[in-house]
């Protein structure tokens, strides 16, 4: 609150009273209560210099208080307001977001102009409470085993392209003390929306020969998964490890292949392959299977070196070393 020195009050006191001949109390609501007495004191001083009579001086000042008191209701009323204003802005904003958890999950309810779909499947300890982001949603799943103590659960989060990184890194930190099997499954959505099902149908058989191809890169329980993520193209069969019947009922490609994981660096990395893979005009040259399939796309130093080391962990057969026996050499 600004301080006004006896001198300044005593200028505007004369000022007001030279120009008007009455006292007009600046309409500031921060100007502090002292003040204004003081501007209307050396009003009354000013006033009486000049022989105005008491009646006008006290009508004057009897205006002061009076702004005075109608300006401390109108600084409460306004405060009643905007207190109003603020609890109404959260109602409404509590309501919005029940709306949209009610609505279903797809691009337009967010207005997506590019989306990523993921389905994570896990088990969740007993007792857990999760408060999902409002672009997630949690059902049921009667294929996942469940551990002791947990319950089989499949979440299904819906991003914006461009933040996907960021809100992807979050949700798995939100569920990191989840636990996976083989009978988990880790599900990737790609936004076909604009395309032409002629299209996807091709995009569809050139991912699934890549796939194929790329097999090793996944556990041994996802490579001859035929009952959800068969290394096979179908036209009318979901359990595919590229879902084609997606298209028709989401517009969108699923990628099912990959096993069931809440870690935020597997999750990202199959999903830059898969997206690589979906944009690929070519299919891996014939018969390459493996690293000699990965050597072929155009990947980043980090994300070949993931890869490779990722090959390496699940393929520990093709990397054993035999000791040379001399005697046979």
């Amino acid at each position: 609150m600004p301080e006004y020195s006896v001198g300044a009050c005593q200028s505007i006191g004369t000022r007001s009273f030279s120009n008007a001949k009455r006292y007009v109390l600046p309409r500031f609501s921060f100007i502090d209560e002292y003040t204004q007495r003081q501007w209307a004191k050396h009003f009354a001083i000013r006033a009486r210099q000049n022989g105005e009579c008491e009646d006008s001086i006290k009508n004057c000042l009897l205006d002061v208080m009076r702004y005075r008191s109608n300006q401390k209701r109108i600084d409460m009323l306004e405060l009643r307001r905007r207190c109003q204003r603020a609890n109404g802005d959260k109602l409404v904003k509590n309501g919005l977001l029940e709306r949209i958890k009610n609505q279903p999950l797809i691009p337009q309810t967010f207005r997506y102009d590019r989306a990523i779909g993921v389905e994570i499947e896990c088990c969740r300890p007993d007792g857990r409470k999760i408060e999902l982001p409002v672009w997630s949603r949690e059902t049921g799943d009667g294929s996942i085993r469940s551990f002791p103590n947990t319950q089989p659960v499949e979440y299904k989060i819906l991003l914006k392209r461009s933040e996907l990184e960021m809100r992807l890194h979050r949700f798995c930190s939100l569920i990191s003390d989840h636990k996976v099997n083989t009978s988990c499954g880790l599900h990737v959505h790609l936004d076909c929306r604009g395309r032409v099902e002629a299209d996807v149908r091709a995009i569809a058989k050139r991912m699934t020969a890549w796939l194929i191809a790329l097999k090793e890169f996944v556990p041994e329980s996802r490579r001859n998964n035929n009952d959800y993520a068969a290394l096979s193209f179908s036209e009318t069969n979901r359990y595919r490890a590229v879902n084609f019947t997606a298209f028709r009922k989401y517009k969108t490609l699923e990628i099912r292949l990959h096993s069931g994981t809440v870690d935020y660096t597997k999750i990202i990395a199959w999903i830059r392959l898969v997206e690589l893979l979906f944009v690929l005009n070519t299919k891996p040259k014939a018969g390459a299977q493996g690293v000699a399939a990965l050597s072929q796309l155009p990947l980043t130093e980090y994300e070949r070196s993931y890869w490779l080391k990722r090959h390496a962990q699940l393929n520990p057969a093709q990397y054993t070393s035999t000791t040379p026996n001399p005697e046979n050499e």
